[in-house]
């Protein structure tokens, strides 16, 4: 096979590149020296800061725990869903108990109905 063949003959190039090159032991001794010395005036790297609760931690601890930090999310989200959808929607989805309540009237009165005093609009 060419596959087979094509490695040996980069194993033969490999090795007679691995025995022409020779590294003076000069050199070699050099070089650790000089390892030794930059190793020898590192320091240790001190420990990073230990930092203290995230923001997150610290106010589920002022909500009581999970409990009230789901709570609180709960309400959220209901109060964006609730703001969310029309008012008479959310009448309409409740079986018409909101109108019950407020004597038919809708959740909301009309918004021209607060700047209007009288007969003036």
């Amino acid at each position: 096979m060419t596959v087979e063949r094509d490695e040996e003959q980069l194993d033969q190039l490999l090795q007679s590149a691995r025995a022409a090159v020779t590294v003076p032991d000069t050199l070699v001794a050099r070089v650790l020296a000089d390892a030794a010395r930059v190793q020898a005036t590192m320091q240790a790297a001190p420990p990073p800061p230990r930092k203290g609760p995230g923001w997150l931690a610290e106010i589920r601890a002022a909500l009581g725990g999970w409990p009230g930090l789901s709570g609180v999310t709960l309400a959220g989200v209901a109060g964006l869903a609730l703001g969310i959808f029309a008012p008479d929607l959310v009448d309409g989805l409740s079986g018409g108990q909101i109108g019950v309540w407020t004597g038919d009237l809708g959740s909301l009165p009309e918004i021209g109905l607060l700047w209007e005093e009288g007969s003036d609009v």
